[in-house]
């Protein structure tokens, strides 16, 4: 087992806690160190990935530019087949709740449509690796199009006052799609998705990260949740291998359709 791998789980059995925290912030204060050396870098970059540029070269940019300074915590062919299912639907609201190092967020905003609004609620210092310190919140902002509408709310996504402000900033009109990827305690996926699935459009759909039972963090519990989501909507999964112990992309496309889980507090 991964050392890693080894700390989260004596954290998810509440074996050190406390150093272990520290530990987790540490290391991400030493990455965000080695990205804000690197953001010019990756300044000088971000014009030569335009929107037609093959979602593939898309995916490889943000999983290596600049030091890795975007990389997404996803499996490579699973975000290359999301990022051709959002190219082809052009969506014209995007709410993604859990932002961490920005790589989806600036796929959404090259593969949107060239008028859309996207919305970022992310909260700092999250578990689960999420969250960015606020002197990456210009770069972000320059992810989207001329004539896109980007906003970045860093808040907690459990808490209702926060759906509220995503509303109030982005109007009230429904999100063609609706990417969930922040806590993935079980506890914590539920709660986004009873706040947040509510907010989609009829034919739009939710987007779920790390689906798949996850063998290398026992604080990841995606999995479970998905669960009950597949025995009451139609739902589809983008997975490279069913065996790969970890990752996964689950899509809901009927939320509507069906009776929801339960009405959030």
């Amino acid at each position: 087992m991964r050392l890693k791998s080894r700390l989260r789980k004596l954290r998810s059995e509440g074996k050190f806690v406390a150093p272990l925290t520290l530990l987790a912030q540490a290391n991400y204060q030493r990455v965000n160190l080695r990205d804000y050396f690197n953001r010019r870098k990756l300044d000088n970059s971000l014009s030569a990935i335009a929107p037609d540029t093959a979602p593939d070269r898309q995916v490889d940019f943000a999983m290596e530019a600049a030091d890795r300074f975007l990389r997404p915590m996803q499996n490579r062919s699973e975000l290359v087949r999301l990022m051709e299912r959002v190219r082809a639907m052009q969506p014209r609201r995007i709410l993604e709740i859990g932002t961490a190092r920005g790589g989806t967020l600036f796929l959404f905003c090259r593969n949107a449509a060239p008028d859309a609004t996207i919305v970022s609620l992310d909260l700092p210092y999250a578990i689960n690796g999420g969250g960015y310190p606020e002197w990456k919140a210009p770069i972000y902002r320059s992810f989207a199009q001329s004539e896109q509408q980007l906003i970045l709310l860093r808040r907690d996504s459990h808490l209702a006052a926060s759906r509220d402000e995503v509303l109030r900033q982005a109007g009230s009109e429904p999100f063609d799609l609706i990417m969930i990827d922040a806590d993935h305690r079980y506890e914590g996926v539920k709660r986004d998705f009873e706040l947040y699935a509510p907010l989609v459009a009829p034919g739009g759909i939710i987007v779920m990260h790390d689906v798949l039972p996850n063998r290398y963090d026992a604080e990841i519990q995606v999995d479970r949740f998905w669960e009950e989501v597949k025995a009451r909507y139609a739902t589809e999964e983008i997975v490279e291998d069913p065996a790969q112990g970890n990752m996964g992309i689950g899509i809901v496309s009927n939320y509507h359709a069906a009776q929801p889980l339960e009405e959030p507090a």
